[in-house]
């Protein structure tokens, strides 16, 4: 079974993965849908399309209770009916953790659908982004796993049937898609890890069949062939048809007796959103000179800023003969440029060690701008290289509160906006809707009103402070709206974001579709994204303080995060970047 130790997971995320009760749940989004239905008069009849109504007994058991009595549920009481459904099923005991645990459960599920997400869906490069996401997993897993052990024995069938079966599937199934993508990663950098990565992606997968058998024994085969559907598939799957049976293709593997090229050398040295190691992977000796590796070879820490992570990453690793240590060191070219650990050994039992990267910025000089080389020695030819850091320190004045800009770019959550309009109709915060944020989403509050009085809604607005520490030509937006269509025919999703401007520009969030009662354009690639993305040219901007101000013609649009760059500063990700700091 997999461990906190495993290849696939960065073992400085775990602690760093602290979920706040604002967690996003599509139990929000089944509860956004039906409540709009409820507020335009569909009151009598709902039909659902839930394929095989045994393993959807929580979510079903939501919307009969919200059919029930609507007046009992609304977005901030998911938690409490998640908590009351636990304790109702598995006792009191462990009532809260357990609601808990399907919250985030119900976040993680919210981001693609399963049959979605493959090796490449999560990026391996930019932004920690499949690191955190098995880490979230693995959270969520390990203590599903806790509970199980001290549970009362009548409760045990239940809880493996709706809660530690659908976790731990859900756990392993990531861990072995995901780990593919990492798998290949690791091979094309030459790490030793890619074998060790590779057998634990072959251990889950088969550790995902005893959950199937442990499901088709259980209570006298009860149960049994109801959830034996394969799933597991190859990346390449031109059709909607499921598997026949489960495959797992393409795992790399890297010869570990085997020395790295004379060139670079056994020691590998990977910055967080590097592809210098990666470009590593392939030489020609006669053209590349040894160490210091320089172009596109380097190694390149992204920028250090005031505003920007606490630390990054420098992930030393193995990449020769297994059988072999090799003992580093990195000298700092700066007392306040912190190294931690700054000297190690890789080996067979340690392939990698992960060093964090902080500032002391107190002790750095204001307006301080330069790209220095921390130097990595080690006892293996050819024994040194340099890894560029580029430190930037940009304060913004005091008494501004708001985005300030960090690598280029800012990323807001939609419910952390500075100050909005006051009124009949009016935005407000919506906890545990959407999947691109942490906080939720915001949309138009009083639905009916909202949809009587659009000039009133048109008019209401948000607004998020950002601070440019340089002019810039060209600012774009990116934008994720939670995903939906045009349900009514005189009213299309339309919404406007423009800069320090008063003056609303609305674009529609779909385009028409080619005949009525088709899908709109966009739908086959999107739908299973969960958001909608779009993107706008804001324009040329000033150094200094900006302002956005987010509207939206209807109750329908629900915004999940804005992001604000530079050209080429965003790198593809699937999320999009996490949240910047609000001061």
């Amino acid at each position: 079974m997999a461990t906190n130790q495993q290849p696939g997971i960065h073992p400085l995320l775990a602690p760093k993965l602290k979920y706040s009760k604002q967690l996003t749940s599509p139990k929000a989004k089944v509860y956004k849908e039906m409540s709009q239905a409820l507020q335009r008069g569909a009151d009598r009849i709902w039909v659902f399309n839930l394929g095989d109504i045994k393993p959807m007994e929580v979510p079903f058991n939501f919307v009969m209770d919200l059919a029930w009595n609507a007046n009992k549920i609304n977005y901030s009481s998911i938690p409490a009916w998640l908590t009351a459904f636990s304790a109702r099923e598995f006792g009191p005991q462990h009532a809260e953790e357990i609601g808990d645990i399907l919250l985030k459960h119900s976040h993680l599920l919210s981001m693609r659908r399963y049959e979605g997400v493959n090796s490449t869906t999560y990026s391996v490069l930019y932004y920690h982004e499949t690191e955190r996401i098995l880490a979230a997993w693995k959270d969520i897993y390990d203590r599903v796993s806790a509970i199980s052990e001290t549970l009362a024995p009548e409760y045990k069938s239940s809880f493996f049937h709706h809660v530690r079966y659908p976790i731990h599937s859900g756990y392993l199934y990531h861990s072995v898609t995901l780990g593919q993508g990492q798998n290949l990663q690791h091979a094309l950098e030459r790490r030793n890890t890619a074998n060790s990565l590779a057998e634990q992606i072959l251990s889950d997968f088969d550790t995902d069949y005893d959950l199937i058998e442990e499901y088709d024994t259980m209570e006298n085969g009860k149960w049994k062939g109801i959830l034996s559907q394969a799933k597991f598939d190859t990346n390449i799957n031109p059709t909607w048809h499921s598997p026949s049976r489960d495959v797992i293709q393409g795992l790399a593997y890297v010869q570990l007796r085997q020395n790295m090229e004379y060139n670079f050398g056994n020691l590998g040295i990977y910055p967080e959103q590097s592809t210098g190691a990666r470009q590593q992977g392939r030489i020609c000796s006669s053209l590349h000179a040894s160490a210091p590796t320089t172009g596109a070879f380097a190694p390149v820490l992204p920028m250090l800023d005031v505003y920007g992570p606490e630390w990054r990453t420098i992930e030393i690793f193995h990449r020769g003969d297994h059988r072999v240590p090799i003992s580093w060191s990195i000298t700092s070219p700066a007392a306040w440029l912190k190294f931690e650990p700054a000297s190690g050994v890789v080996s067979k039992d340690t392939p990698t060690v992960v060093v964090k990267v902080s500032v002391d910025w107190a002790s750095v000089a204001a307006k301080y701008h330069k790209t220095l080389k921390a130097r990595v020695d080690f006892d293996t030819l050819p024994s040194w290289d340099y890894v560029s850091i580029e430190v930037y320190k940009r304060e913004v004045p005091a008494g501004f509160h708001g985005f300030p800009e960090t690598a280029e770019y800012v990323s807001i959550e939609a419910p952390h906006y500075q100050r909005a309009s006051e009124g009949n109709v009016q935005f407000e915060k919506i906890p545990y809707l959407g999947s691109r944020s942490e906080s939720g989403s915001i949309g138009i509050s009083n639905y009916s009103l909202a949809r009587e009085s659009l000039p009133a809604t048109q008019a209401a607005y948000v607004e998020y402070d950002f601070y440019l520490f340089d002019a810039s030509s060209n600012i774009s937006a990116t934008i994720y709206i939670n995903s939906g269509l045009d349900t009514d025919p005189e009213l299309p999703m339309s919404y406007s974001l423009v800069v320090d401007s008063t003056t609303p520009k609305f674009n529609r969030v779909l385009e028409s579709p080619a005949k009525a009662g088709d899908l709109p354009p966009g739908w086959t690639e999107s739908v299973q994204d969960n958001v909608w993305t779009r993107s706008l040219v804001l324009g040329p901007l000033a150094e200094g303080k900006h302002t956005v101000r987010w509207q939206a013609n209807s109750p329908d649009v629900y915004l999940e995060k804005i992001v604000l760059s530079r050209a080429g500063a965003v790198k593809p990700s699937y999320l999009g970047p996490p949240e910047t700091k609000l001061l």
